[in-house]
């Protein structure tokens, strides 16, 4: 066998053909439950038995990561857990491209009562999203209607009083984050004992750290531990014994780095 290969399928088929304790990790961004679309493949989260599988092909100690939506992580991460996963953290994926489907109440308003608002001028720093294509060959349907997109970066000018009263409330935020849970499926012995075993079990912090240019104090406690200085205010009963440059220790939280973010 090569040391990588691809198998093409339906996951839930492919998973089936693979051995018991066969996988180191799985990286996965399954299905949210959201009803995308009103879509059938988005119509619930992966249930405990496609976890069980997950379960059976990892090796004792292999750790599992699973996107999920902010309004059905619970109902994945309890799959995930039941099917007999240790859920070991929650992360965060923090991203700036997040577009809010929030309906305009002053619209419902006056749409309820028959009338139409106007449009104003664009809105700023508010881009026609006309040309945004999720996917290759394929739009969201409004994004066929040039005057859908025209309206889409305009201000609302609602018709009637009920709705001016109203202008400006919503019914969303805009999605900002999605988390991940990791998950590690139980250990066979201690983690020494499982690490030597199958290679597995543990996180490789080394190889993840978050580079810097700030040198990260390195300090000891009176009771003799060891551990890294991570607030800006060094706790003054613990002593400085050197300092690191290797980068920060990862978090459970990641961005995408835009300027939306780091803002």
């Amino acid at each position: 066998m090569s040391q990588f290969q691809l198998h093409h399928g339906d996951c839930l088929d492919v998973l089936k053909t693979l051995p018991d304790n066969s996988v180191d990790s799985v990286v996965t961004d399954p299905p949210y439950g959201l009803r995308f679309m009103n879509r059938h493949w988005d119509y619930d989260v992966p249930t405990q038995a496609v976890w069980q599988e997950v379960l059976r092909v990892l090796k004792p100690g292999g750790h599992v990561l699973s996107f999920a939506g902010s309004r059905t992580y619970h109902r994945m991460v309890v799959a995930i857990e039941d099917a007999g996963f240790e859920v070991r953290d929650q992360l965060m994926w923090v991203y700036g491209s997040g577009f809010p489907k929030s309906l305009d109440v002053s619209k419902a308003l006056d749409r309820m009562a028959g009338a139409t608002g106007g449009y104003g001028e664009k809105k700023p720093n508010v881009h026609s999203r006309g040309d945004h294509v999720l996917h290759e060959g394929w739009k969201r349907p409004w994004q066929d209607d040039p005057d859908a997109v025209d309206r889409s970066g305009r201000e609302y000018l609602p018709a009637t009083e009920a709705a001016q009263r109203w202008a400006g409330w919503g019914t969303a935020l805009k999605p900002s984050h999605e988390p991940i849970c990791l998950a590690r499926k139980p250990l066979i012995g201690t983690v020494a004992d499982n690490v030597l075993a199958h290679g597995t079990g543990a996180l490789n912090v080394e190889g993840c750290r978050v580079p810097t240019d700030e040198p990260i104090p390195v300090m000891q406690s009176t009771g003799g531990r060891k551990f890294e200085q991570t607030h800006t205010q060094p706790d003054r009963r613990n002593q400085q014994i050197g300092v690191q440059t290797q980068g920060r220790w990862p978090a459970n939280l990641i961005h995408d780095g835009s300027d939306e973010v780091v803002g």
